[in-house]
């Protein structure tokens, strides 16, 4: 049985944005109305910015669907947005919890602090832990998920429902 957990970076970036993109975009539509109200000129450009506020509207939503970790029945699946990363159980050695911003504290690890980062820096991350003594797939899963989600052999995520995550995969690391 397979069970997803939405990478919380994602589902921040949208809560941001929906306000931020959705509150222009209804501004937006109402100078229009008033525009079409009064019998004035649309010019190309109001209907221009209003499709990118749509688009980016759509690619943030689009964004947030497609972060996620999924536990399947052979092993780890990580995707985020367009990047992909399958880890079978037999090479992930430990699954812990831990605050977000230990992953972060080493001084070459700080240049990927980000907003979404900070604000999620105090709350809990799930770390799993590849075996060292498979390097190639160390560094295949931190060339496909890239260095803020890689942390040496750890990928560092903060996901929704970290304790049932951690059950399911204990569960898993043992059998």
């Amino acid at each position: 049985m397979t069970h997803r957990f939405l990478i919380r970076y994602s589902i921040q970036r949208w809560e941001d944005g929906k306000w931020f993109y959705g509150i222009f975009l209804v501004v937006l539509c109402g100078l229009i109305a008033i525009k079409l109200v009064l019998h004035q000129p649309v010019t190309f450009l109001w209907w221009y910015v209003l499709g990118v506020d749509v688009i980016l509207l759509v690619s943030l939503y689009l964004f947030r669907l497609t972060s996620y970790l999924e536990t399947g029945p052979d092993g780890l699946s990580i995707h985020y947005m367009f990047r992909r990363a399958r880890l079978p159980y037999e090479a992930l050695t430990k699954v812990r919890k831990q605050p977000l911003d230990v992953a972060f504290q080493p001084a070459d690890r700080r240049r990927y602090v980000n907003r979404f980062v900070r604000r999620l820096s105090r709350e809990p991350a799930v770390y799993i832990r590849i075996d060292k003594r498979q390097p190639d797939l160390i560094a295949q899963t931190e060339r496909r998920l890239g260095q803020r989600l890689v942390a040496g052999p750890d990928v560092v995520l903060p996901i929704t429902d970290i304790d049932t995550f951690i059950g399911e995969m204990k569960g898993r690391l043992r059998g």
